[in-house]
């Protein structure tokens, strides 16, 4: 038996394994995301935030590098830029798993491996089952009654771990699943509701006169109950929730009902403060969701790529080189070339490629590969009896300037070099 256990240890991957199991349950099942659903169908700066996030992330491609023995280059920057499955191109595809990565903390995709497609898979019906040795045993897609139950039942379907690429976000909860993007906003969202509920009660109740009923009698308890019952069902013009009537009986007077003013309340105010807090909180810089002509647009269009979109996309380009490394891949990471704010300016870079061609760094054909256009073939380019038009070779500089008023006219002679006469150093 001794024996048995130490065959089993050593046979683990990780030691500490089956504690991190045990401490994260049987199964790690989806978190009720409802709410953060609802506040991003409600909540037009939640909905605008990540809209803009979501849109950022889709356009940008990912590049695909592989070895010279097995190049699968081909197959897999068709699968995740250009043909992931025979229903979904892929922005459909993408911006429904960048939409899960946020609202529920994790995004999932099933690999056809037959047919070499992927598929998106609804974050919020994924329950992770951990393996005791491994890591993961496998994953559980629930549908039906009783889809959240973590167990498995007739109606669920069991993906094998090298089915399934997993992106997971930031927890400090699970080792398995992440914690949704919204989860810290949870304290904002709540006093968003609260300052629109309170507005709109305002708006339909507060905003006319309260109503007070005087008497000079004393009404009896039942008296005053039926009294209002009555006046609610004769004036039912009042709005939905609003207060019910006063009755001040034995000749009580009010003296003054209220002094609260839409301007002293400052809604608009109150409203846009934390709708600036929830854009700075989920990364997205508040001037981008604000229309004028703004001064540092540029510059926080970079810290937005910077810190919010290239984090996110990197963890999937990570996610995705990890699945399919055992296919001789070497590299998958986002094209930055594609987002137009991280580029520098086209003089800038013209000068620069310039320089590095002109002294002898690059060959023309290099600066044109980086600038984005056409490498020229060898029938295209010049090429003068000095072999100065060849644009595959690096030219190398002369030292020689002509006249500083016309560059054409000065330096070295034309024509063969005189010969020197005796006693010329």
């Amino acid at each position: 038996m001794l024996q048995e256990i130490k065959s089993y240890l050593s046979s683990k991957l990780n030691p500490a394994q089956p504690s991190i199991a045990i401490d994260n349950g049987r199964a790690a099942s989806p978190a009720n995301i409802t709410d953060y659903k609802k506040a991003y169908m409600e909540i037009e700066i939640v909905y605008r935030c990540l809209d803009l996030i979501v849109g950022a992330c889709v356009e940008i491609p990912f590049l695909v590098e592989s070895d010279t023995v097995r190049p699968p280059t081909d197959r897999i920057d068709k699968l995740l830029n250009k043909y992931p499955n025979p229903h979904e191109d892929k922005f459909k595809l993408f911006r429904k798993a960048y939409l899960d990565f946020y609202l529920d903390g994790n995004a999932f995709f099933y690999y056809d491996k037959d047919a070499s497609k992927i598929y998106h898979l609804p974050a919020n019906r994924v329950t992770i089952i951990p393996d005791e040795r491994t890591y993961i045993k496998k994953f559980v897609y629930n549908y039906g009654i009783g889809s959240f139950s973590g167990t498995t039942t007739n109606k669920s379907i069991e993906y094998d771990p090298d089915e399934v690429i997993h992106i997971k976000a930031d927890s400090s909860t699970s080792e398995f699943r992440g914690d949704s993007k919204l989860k810290n906003l949870q304290r904002l969202l709540d006093l968003y509701y609260s300052l629109i509920d309170f507005q709109t009660q305002f708006f339909e109740n507060n905003a006319v006169p309260g109503i007070v009923l005087q008497t000079d009698n004393v009404l009896s308890k039942v008296i005053k109950d039926r009294l209002l019952e009555h006046w609610k069902v004769a004036y039912n013009s009042t709005f939905k929730g609003a207060r019910s009537p006063a009755i001040l009986d034995g000749g009580l007077k009010v003296d003054k009902l209220g002094s609260a003013t839409l301007q002293e309340l400052d809604f608009e105010t109150s409203v846009s403060r934390v709708q600036e807090d929830i854009a700075k909180s989920l990364g997205v810089p508040y001037v981008l969701l604000k229309s004028g002509n703004n001064a540092n647009l540029e510059a926080n269009e970079k810290l937005f790529y910077n810190h919010t979109i290239l984090p996110v996309v990197d963890l999937f380009a990570s996610a995705f080189q990890h699945f399919f490394i055992n296919q001789g891949l070497m590299n998958i990471y986002p094209d930055k070339s594609n987002i137009l704010c991280l580029q520098a300016d086209l003089t800038d870079q013209a000068t620069f490629y310039s320089g590095m061609v002109n002294t002898g760094i690059l060959t023309p054909n290099e600066a044109r590969e980086a600038l984005k256009y056409p490498v020229m073939k060898e029938n295209q380019s010049q090429k003068p009896e000095n072999g100065a038009g060849d644009m595959d070779k690096v030219r190398i500089p002369q030292n020689i300037t002509g006249s500083a008023t016309n560059p054409t006219s000065g330096g070295r002679p034309s024509g063969p070099k005189p010969k020197k006469d005796i006693g010329e150093y």
